[in-house]
């Protein structure tokens, strides 16, 4: 197993590609703390993770969470951390003429500011080697309408897995991002988006649909192990050829 006896921390652990993502390194083997804001959600999702899954409940963008979220789990299982997935995020509909700069920062203090502390409060418990793997998304390298927040949010997210990675790598510690396309996941909920809207956005895609989230941790996996140890400061677009491949 590719994990075997590994810690591992994924935020935004409860469900979509962050849930997928330790219900596969369970598979392969690992000790996985999910964490989240919501206490119920992360306890359904650890029961059927089982008893290799610690939940806590923590919020990404406040150090404080994140520092008791690591001293609880190496505590818990007794050793340092290998992996951590920083993957809690939040997508909102920001149109510039509607949107506030409160709502603005919402958007940002999420996505940029919980992936920096998740980062930064994990070094302390790291291991050496390890592996960090930012979740970004393809919004990263494409404009939007109505998502400048989201859109913005995602490339501070790959920028920083780049500059993580050129100050960490003479520690052992790789850095890598990853930047999904179109995924089923709930977090199109949260956007009042129906199935069918999701399916006509998976005609641009040039797969023709969307990824599942199981899809999205197969790669987080990869860049998680010594399967991609000679990479660090990578980008790795799994978006069905959305970034690749012209539709025209």
């Amino acid at each position: 197993m590719l994990l075997e006896h590994q810690l591992t921390v994924v935020t935004g652990g409860s469900s979509g590609i962050g849930f997928a993502t330790a219900e596969r390194f369970v598979a392969e083997g690992a000790r996985v703390v999910i964490s989240g804001r919501h206490a119920e959600k992360l306890q359904r999702a650890a029961q059927k993770l089982g008893e290799n899954a610690l939940p806590i409940v923590a919020d990404a963008a406040r150090p404080d969470d994140m520092q008791r979220l690591y001293k609880t789990a190496v505590d818990h299982f007794h050793c340092d951390v290998n992996v951590v997935v920083a993957n809690a995020g939040i997508s909102r509909q920001t149109p510039v003429r509607e949107t506030s700069l409160e709502q603005f920062s919402e958007v940002m203090a999420v996505n940029v500011g919980g992936v920096y502390s998740t980062v930064r409060e994990a070094l302390p418990f790291l291991c050496r080697p390890a592996s960090i793997v930012l979740v970004a998304s393809l919004a990263a390298n494409q404009g939007t309408k109505n998502f400048s927040a989201y859109c913005a949010s995602k490339a501070a997210v790959v920028s920083l897995a780049k500059s993580f990675a050129a100050e960490l790598v003479e520690f052992g510690i790789r850095v890598n991002s990853i930047s999904p396309g179109v995924a089923n996941t709930p977090i199109f909920e949260t956007l009042d988006m129906s199935e069918a809207q999701l399916l006509e956005w998976a005609k641009v895609i040039p797969m023709k649909r969307p990824a599942s989230p199981a899809e999205i941790a197969s790669a987080i996996l990869f860049l998680a192990t010594d399967s991609s140890r000679y990479m660090t400061g990578a980008d790795l677009a799994v978006d069905g050829g959305m970034s690749g491949i012209s539709p025209f």
